[in-house]
């Protein structure tokens, strides 16, 4: 019996999943995966890049996959029939071709190989199963987890999710997807030793202002010619967004990684409307920062 315990993931929708990789030595081809009989399905979408996650609609007492071995070569039997000859006989026996084969390369040519089919193999998964609650793991492009395991689970990653950690990265994650909203100029992570992200945003004003900005001379001089722009404002937003999220386990976290996902872009989306004409553009905190407190609170 393995060393390392194995689980029964109950899914939120009922069924029950398992990871079942391939067995070091495989004896042959992999043909079907089995609960107590029954064929199991590979888990879909995909959580890993081979496939090793199966479901079925019970909770498995026994779990096999069978095999198809490579089939067992029995003899040889001559290919072109003009070659007949004492040299050249019709048929060999497995160990005739090894002693003729290994000098005479003629024979790999003259020669096909005569197989029989071997019986299916069957691979026990020895268990117990035992039973963990929670969602699937996650597929390679959702967020990542990162588990406190418990000692006998830090050589099951498969299993991670369910347990209490958290989700790496927020911040980075968030810095990409603001620097692609509109009006953002800049938006650095823990810009000078601050934590958080920084965004600065140019915004027009609600009626719009233009000046004109004469063209310069060889000499730096300004020339009567030039070009009429429209005046932006520059808004600073300090947002106290955490490093990580964390959770009991993968699910209660990653509700709360989307959650947090939508409140910070929500703020840089509210700050990127445009500015008050009446009040010049001052209708706003001062530099845009947010109290850590207080967000925290909104969320």
């Amino acid at each position: 019996m393995t060393s390392l315990p194995r689980y029964a993931l109950h899914l939120p929708d009922g069924r029950w999943a398992y990871h079942l990789p391939e067995p070091d030595r495989r004896p042959g081809t992999r043909t079907g995966v089995y609960a107590d009989g029954e064929p199991v399905k590979r888990l879909v979408p995909l959580v890993d890049a081979k496939g090793n996650w199966y479901t079925s609609d019970h909770r498995a007492e026994k779990i096999t996959a069978v095999y198809q071995p490579q089939p067992e070569t029995i003899g040889y039997e001559l290919s072109d029939p003009t070659a007949l000859s004492t040299r050249y006989p019709a048929k060999l026996t497995p160990e005739e071709w090894n002693e003729r084969s290994d000098d005479h390369d003629e024979y790999w040519t003259l020669y096909r190989s005569v197989t029989r089919d071997r019986a299916p193999v069957e691979y026990v998964y020895e268990g117990p199963f035992l039973p963990l609650e929670g969602r699937q793991p996650p597929a390679p492009d959702e967020p990542q987890w990162r588990a406190d395991l418990p000692t006998e689970l830090t050589q099951r990653a498969e299993y991670r999710h369910c347990f209490p950690g958290h989700i790496p990265g927020l911040k980075q994650y968030l810095e990409a997807r603001i620097k692609r909203m509109p009006r953002v100029q800049y938006c650095f992570v823990d810009y000078q030793g601050a934590p958080g992200i920084h965004v600065t945003l140019r915004v027009p004003f609600d009626e719009p202002r233009t000046v004109f900005r004469p063209d310069t001379g060889r000499r730096g001089q300004p020339l009567k010619s030039g070009r009429t722009v429209q005046v932006l404002v520059d808004r600073r937003l300090d947002l106290p967004v955490p490093a990580a999220v964390y959770g009991p386990n993968y699910e209660t976290a990653l509700a709360d990684w989307e959650r947090q996902v939508a409140f910070w872009l929500a703020q840089v989306e509210e700050a990127a409307v445009a500015a008050c004409s009446a009040c010049d553009g001052k209708g706003y905190v001062p530099h845009g920062a947010l109290d850590p407190k207080a967000a925290a609170q909104q969320l």
